[in-house]
């Protein structure tokens, strides 16, 4: 007897007494690399085992989250190769993509499903027929059998039936069929036109919509068969859902739309008036900044649109692709940055706040002189916003404040001169000094004398306070404070002590102590109750953080000052 006559014991046996999904399990839990889908259906296909029964459903259904997903494929991939009835066949399928919910793997069961009726044409045309008759079971598995059948004949006659439902049927399985010919693809877009234009059903227009992107996104060739047509119509009257649609198609079928529809969608959907986050995520994920088709300065301008509408505030993480086309072409930075800190927004200058957090820190920028405003004021209102915005970010701040210097009003270098000197030098030093110690040799004559001037200023404003060390009018000294603190650390931590020696919990946790050095040892006591070392490398990790000097020396006048920055606006003329 060979491994396989013992597995068929195992499975049969299993099934006799109830448990052959318990029994499949045991057999993945063992064995990952066996494929059991097609066995299974061979045993079940010769009455050996009932795999589709009304038992193995409720099992499947009781089945724990980890449990479930270690028999999904096997159970998955059976499905193609049974030779029952549809309905059997379906109530299985269904069974399995209920249970695996919102998953991505979740529709695996419907391509087995599709293969299926691939096999078994007969029955395909069973499910067609009764879908037209109007049997639900069978409209809801309909779409697979046009797949598994692959005639485009059949196809038609139900996009141009005369019932909202058989057609919105028709239009899900189109663009979805084999070997399609132009002609095939240009009948199925006349048809979805049609629809979209003159459809009295939500449901038929939503599928048909869905449809024409499919078919244009199978199609190789730059030129997208009456594109311009379709779009026009979707963008004439267009109500939210369409657009929030527009912007999802965009994603699920990135080749199906020229730069023209591309352009037409983000321009259209900023006069969105609900659903924002959800049409800024469908465009974030359908983002390929590498695709000529795209072109940044729409997509600000959408994001522009959006972003101040968000419930919460924007994050990076959400959208990692749009800042990833930001800071791949200094252009792009500038050109956002400008533009942004320039319009005062609240919520589009936080976001440029944590789109730096998100990068590296120290990161400079400079904006280009075709991207500033003209007017004076207007440059001092940009960089007072970006003092208020990005002053967590000395050198980002600093990088921009110097672009403004070498490339603005003669009028607003004064006092955009001033900002780079307080709050912002006087606040930090250790890594802003040596960066304007850099730009003293700029090949910029303008940003070279602004930073010579500034470090200049600064070093001279240093050792005035180490000659000033000593005025009875900044006692207690720092000696004293220092000694204060610590103090105050001592009775705190004997005051934790106290706490851990009365707290009932103290016993039943371990404490290790760990010291200063290269390893820790940790005794370990063994099933046997032998004791022995475990000893683990350690390795140094540091970090370094400049409390802004502002902050101890005016910290009310400080955050005051920071928070007109950020909230003050333009005069209105």
């Amino acid at each position: 007897m060979d491994d396989r006559d013992d597995l068929r014991r195992t499975i049969v046996e299993g099934d006799a007494a109830g448990r052959l999904i318990s029994t499949i399990l045991d057999l993945e839990y063992k064995d990952r690399k066996q494929e059991l889908g097609a066995f299974l259906a061979e045993l079940h296909n010769a009455g050996e085992i009932s795999l589709l029964s009304a038992t193995n459903l409720r099992a499947i259904e009781e089945l724990q989250h980890n449990s479930f997903w270690m028999v999904f494929g096997a159970l998955s991939d059976a499905i193609e190769h049974v030779t029952d009835d549809y309905p059997a066949v379906q109530r299985f399928t269904e069974c399995l993509v209920e249970r695996a919910g919102n998953d991505g793997a979740s529709n695996t069961p419907f391509v087995s499903f599709v293969r299926w009726c691939e096999k078994h044409p007969p029955k395909a045309r069973e499910i067609i027929l009764g879908a037209k008759d109007g049997q639900a079971d069978c409209q809801r598995s309909c779409v697979f059998a046009l797949q598994g059948l692959n005639d485009f004949g059949c196809l038609v006659d139900f996009v141009g039936d005369g019932r909202a439902e058989i057609r919105s049927i028709g239009f899900r399985a189109l663009g979805r069929l084999k070997n399609m010919t132009t002609q095939d693809d240009q009948t199925g877009i006349d048809a979805c036109l049609t629809e979209i234009q003159n459809s009295s059903s939500d449901d038929a227009r939503n599928a048909a919509i869905e449809a024409v992107f499919r078919v244009w996104d199978n199609d190789a060739t730059e030129e997208k068969y009456r594109q311009d047509e379709v779009m026009k119509s979707l963008l004439d009257k267009p109500t939210d859902e369409d657009l929030v649609r527009l912007c999802a198609m965009l994603f699920y079928h990135k080749n199906a739309s020229t730069e023209k529809t591309i352009s037409a969608i983000l321009n259209r959907s900023q006069g969105i008036s609900s659903s924002f986050e959800a049409a800024s995520n469908w465009i974030e994920s359908a983002l390929t900044w590498k695709d000529d088709r795209w072109s940044f300065k729409q997509v600000v301008a959408f994001m522009e649109a959006m972003v101040p509408r968000f419930e919460q505030p924007a994050k990076s993480k959400q959208f990692h692709s749009f800042i990833e086309w930001v800071f791949a072409d200094p252009k792009n930075s500038s050109y956002l940055f400008a533009r942004w800190l320039n319009s005062g927004d609240f919520s589009l200058c936080s976001f440029l706040a944590e789109m730096i957090s998100s990068g590296d820190k120290g990161t400079a920028l400079a904006l280009q002189p075709q991207d500033l405003p003209h007017e004076a004021v207007d440059q001092v209102f940009l960089a007072r916003k970006c003092i208020g915005f990005l002053w967590l970010h000395e050198i980002t701040a600093a990088s921009i404040l110097l672009s403004l210097v070498e490339h603005g009003h003669p009028d607003a270098v004064p006092e955009i001169e001033g900002l780079l000197w307080e709050p912002l030098l006087l606040s930090y030093s250790s890594e802003l000094r040596p960066y304007l110690e850099q730009q003293a040799s700029s090949a910029s004559p303008t940003v070279a004398k602004a930073s010579q001037d500034l470090t200049a200023r600064h070093k001279a404003y240093i050792e005035g306070l180490q000659n000033a060390e000593e005025i009875s009018e900044l006692e207690p000294s720092n000696e004293a404070r220092r000694a204060a603190a610590i103090k105050d650390h001592q009775r705190n931590t004997d005051i934790q002590k106290q706490a851990r020696q009365m707290s009932v919990f103290a016993s039943l946790v371990h404490n290790v102590t760990m010291l200063y050095g290269s390893k820790s040892l940790t005794m370990i006591t063994g099933t046997d109750g032998q004791r022995f070392p475990s000893i683990s490398p350690l390795s140094e990790h540091s970090y370094s953080f400049e409390f802004p000097r502002l902050s101890v020396v005016d910290p009310v006048g400080f955050n005051a000052f920071l928070t007109i920055c950020r909230v003050e606006q333009r005069k209105v003329k």
